[in-house]
């Protein structure tokens, strides 16, 4: 019996954008970690967390999307993005460690690591997926 799943066709633009976007946004995620306000003061007692685990999450959605031509190791694949993304994290907050009005934070570090993680549900769903190329 056939598998009849269907098939989600999705672009697939020229690599050196897709590595564009996930530094755009790891850059995005090291400026507003170091350089902005910690959090807006009408913010709720988890919102940092939130905004940790929505960031780290588009980081490493947008790192398999840029290694979406090593699919033929997927394994390989997702350990590389949710190590590579939940370790950029990790440097993230040991830099905010000596700043003044920043700190190293372990719950930080647990919402960067969740969000990594998500990408999980995406390599999942991208069985189904075929991508196709865009041409420059």
């Amino acid at each position: 019996m056939a598998d009849r799943s269907p098939v989600v066709r999705v672009p697939l633009i020229p690599r050196g954008l897709r590595v564009a976007a996930v530094l755009v946004v790891a850059g995005t995620i090291a400026y507003f970690s170091l350089v902005t306000e910690a959090s807006p003061p009408s913010a709720g007692p988890f919102f940092d967390k939130y905004v940790h685990f929505a960031g780290y999450t588009v980081l490493a959605l947008l790192a398999a999307y840029a290694t979406a031509t090593l699919r033929d190791r997927p394994i390989t694949r997702a350990v590389a993005v949710v190590v590579g993304v939940a370790a950029y994290g990790f440097v993230v907050e040991l830099l905010q460690a000596p700043l003044p009005g920043r700190q190293f934070s372990l719950y930080d570090q647990v919402a960067n690591t969740l969000g990594a993680l998500t990408v999980v549900v995406w390599l999942l769903i991208e069985r189904r997926v075929r991508y196709r190329r865009v041409a420059p």
